[in-house]
């Protein structure tokens, strides 16, 4: 997964004589490279923001007048059925991705009633190990799926962008850029889900930080677990081992369940990105199809 992390988002190197559409979506993309390396829900919102713009601009760029004239030459037609073929797969990773966190919100809610239902009961503590079960295969999905994002990556890569057409070959060029660059953002969004966490010593003292309101990681080794889904496993984790030594409190389940409602809020915040962005993918799918049918 680390190879994963330190792929960059590229973007093609457009002269400034082109047309100005060209060189607002570089821009665009150039943004896109902005993203922090602790993988955050709020940049991850952000880009995704920046992705649904990136597609409303090239899909403008698709419907013009210059592209919908071009002479489907066998090099041209071949092109954009490359990047129908990319984007046929792109919705496909979309689906496994939207899938694996649907799986995930769901555990969480079910996990999140358990607990407000049954507190420092010991039943709780069957609902625990079934999430850690749950979350058990939720990380090895992710694996695979991050493994299916770089295949994507290189095939789309692979793909040519010049054909008979000038302008054809720069618009292909640039929705290649536009892909790799989903598929990256696809990426953030898994990876700010997964978890590295570290082993607890001690069950409460990782729950006593959490509820001081002025904690605040201290030293880089802290700010590389602070994501939510790190922060979830590790209080998690720290309510099992006091509840199995009949030591649990009722603070520390509240905690719990709010961290669990945090998390819950983050996965549907994606999802609700992604659904908007899906639609522009239809948009994109189908005015690439235009140009063939006319």
């Amino acid at each position: 997964m680390e190879g994963s992390n330190t792929s960059q988002l590229r973007s093609s190197s457009f002269p400034s004589s082109l047309n100005p559409s060209f060189s607002r979506i570089e821009t665009k993309l150039h943004e896109l490279k902005t993203l922090t390396p602790f993988y955050t829900s709020t940049c991850i919102h952000i880009d995704l923001v920046r992705l649904i713009d990136l597609y409303v601009s090239v899909d403008e760029l698709i419907g013009s007048s210059k592209t919908q004239k071009v002479n489907l030459q066998y090099r041209n037609k071949a092109l954009i059925e490359d990047a129908l073929a990319a984007s046929s797969r792109l919705m496909d990773s979309y689906s496994k991705l939207v899938e694996l966190l649907a799986q995930m919100k769901e555990d969480v809610r079910v996990l999140q009633f358990a607990l407000r239902r049954q507190g420092i009961y010991a039943r709780s503590e069957d609902h625990l190990l079934g999430y850690f079960l749950s979350r058990k295969k939720a990380k090895k999905n992710i694996v695979r799926c991050l493994r299916s994002f770089d295949q994507l990556e290189r095939e789309t890569e692979s793909y040519p962008t010049s054909g008979e057409d000038n302008h054809l070959s720069r618009l292909i060029a640039v929705l290649r850029d536009i892909v790799i660059a989903t598929i990256s953002v696809f990426r953030y969004v898994l990876l700010s889900l997964s978890c590295g966490k570290p082993k607890l010593n001690n069950g409460f003292s990782f729950i006593k930080k959490l509820i001081r309101t002025d904690y605040k990681p201290s030293c880089q080794k802290d700010r590389e677990i602070i994501k939510d889904a790190d922060i979830l496993d590790l209080t998690l984790d720290s309510l099992l081992i006091n509840i199995k030594k009949n030591e649990c409190q009722t603070v520390e389940v509240q905690v719990g369940i709010e961290r669990l409602h945090k998390l819950d809020l983050q996965v549907e915040g994606y999802e609700i990105g992604l659904d908007s962005l899906y639609r522009k993918l239809i948009q994109t799918r189908v005015s690439l199809l235009n140009i063939l049918a006319n």
